[in-house]
């Protein structure tokens, strides 16, 4: 075996054929990294014969003393041979070292864990995988719970016995099943956004991490990822027309108001039907939400005017193996229009018709307590968890790295 710089072409062919293939370690990903100033290569082990069978997508960024380096995704190869993982890792830390490197961040796209929806462990942990990789010289960071932009727990739907619009439905909790329902009566729309209308889907995102306490991407990332990505990327926005959706909604009244006009005149040839009288306390009920519901959009009407209102959004990345739904915002009065299930609905439809067999729905906090209400959304449209094993370190520079992390201690305590 030989660790050796790989060409883009020898990436690409690698990569595409490998099982872990995942849209972190992709050309597309290292054509955005650039775009936000990393320095890109590619790097890998090839057999006696010349032929890779390990790759990777090595980024790099300036710090004090020399190279900060990092391999989002993991590297692409059989992490169950042992001599491949040694080999890969000695290699990598020598080739790191020798190009002014201190450390490098390695996080891998590979299950530890597989669970159940409510976090139930599913066969066992791969701790072999995991001990060859400390073996050959990696620090682990911690089987960490919580959010992180390289989440260790991720939410996935299997969509391989999926074949069609009906069956998918199907598959959903009843919360999703009904939101999706709600969604089309109220004339709420799904569509892309175009390159230039980025700066709306930057407006959706900033209010929700404001909302939400986390630090939202900048416009340029946006603007970056769409042209990387191309037609792999899709900004998704779901947006309504109040005057739209007054005009239904008093449809809907007008159809409640005979419906109870028929019963009451029913009633009186037969007061005692416990089935009529039940059907009008259900009419009359969903008559006063009606008219709520009109109240509340002539308010929206009046802020928005007669035009497209965005409810919701998504950015989604494609690939024949999976998709994966990486970003999201929600402006908080649109929650009672259920617009994120619909979005959910058509990206999933979109997947089957595309046969991709995977749905990633990306980051929980791995906590099933019932506290984190971003895995009870991802629950209702059932699924699995995926549990990774983390990120993991490594030091090529011993000396200098201590001597990075001194100075970088002390600046820290200097600046206040």
């Amino acid at each position: 075996m030989n660790f050796t710089k790989l060409t883009q072409e020898e990436f690409a062919n690698h990569s595409k054929q490998d099982a872990y293939y995942n849209f972190m370690q992709s050309q597309q990903m290292a054509e955005l990294r650039q775009k936000r100033g990393w320095q890109v290569e590619f790097v890998g082990v090839k057999d006696e014969d010349g032929q890779v069978i390990a790759s990777t997508l090595l980024a790099r960024m300036p710090i004090r003393l020399g190279f900060y380096y990092e391999i989002d995704g993991g590297f692409l190869g059989d992490y169950e041979n042992e001599e491949l993982v040694s080999n890969f890792i000695s290699g990598l830390k020598e080739y790191i070292r020798q190009n002014g490197g201190l450390y490098l961040t390695m996080t891998p796209d590979f299950v530890y864990q597989t669970r159940d929806w409510n976090g139930e462990k599913l066969g066992q942990a791969q701790e072999k995988v995991f001990q060859s990789l400390v073996r050959a010289g990696m620090q682990h960071q911690g089987f960490e719970i919580g959010f992180s932009a390289k989440p260790r727990w991720i939410f996935v739907k299997d969509l391989t016995e999926i074949h069609d619009e009906k069956e998918l439905r199907k598959s959903y909790q009843k919360d999703a099943q009904y939101s999706v329902k709600k969604c089309a009566q109220f004339g709420i729309e799904v569509r892309n956004l175009a390159f230039e209308e980025l700066d709306k889907f930057k407006t959706l995102t900033e209010h929700t991490a404001k909302r939400r306490g986390f630090e939202d991407k900048t416009l340029d990332y946006y603007q970056a990822a769409f042209q990387a990505f191309g037609k792999d990327a899709k900004f998704v926005v779901a947006e309504i027309n109040f005057a739209t959706y007054i005009e239904n909604l008093r449809k809907r009244q007008a159809e409640l108001q005979e419906k109870l006009l028929k019963i009451a005149k029913n009633l009186e040839k037969t007061p005692n039907s416990s089935k009529m009288l039940n059907q009008q306390r259900e009419f009359a009920d969903q008559l006063k939400t009606q008219e709520k519901r009109i109240a509340e959009a002539q308010v929206f009407l009046e802020e928005s005017g007669d035009k497209d209102v965005i409810l919701a959004g998504g950015l989604f990345i494609f690939n024949e193996k999976e998709v994966i739904y990486l970003f999201s915002g929600t402006y908080d009065k649109y929650k009672n229009f259920y617009a994120p299930f619909l979005i959910q609905d058509v990206m999933l439809n979109e997947a089957v018709k595309r046969g991709i067999p995977r749905y990633n729905f990306f980051g929980i906090n791995g906590q099933f307590d019932g506290s984190d209400g971003v895995l009870k959304f991802k629950q209702s449209f059932s699924g699995n968890v995926e549990e990774k094993m983390g990120s993991f370190d490594l030091i090529a520079n011993p000396t200098k790295y201590k001597l990075y992390q001194l100075m970088h201690k002390t600046l820290g305590k200097l600046r206040g």
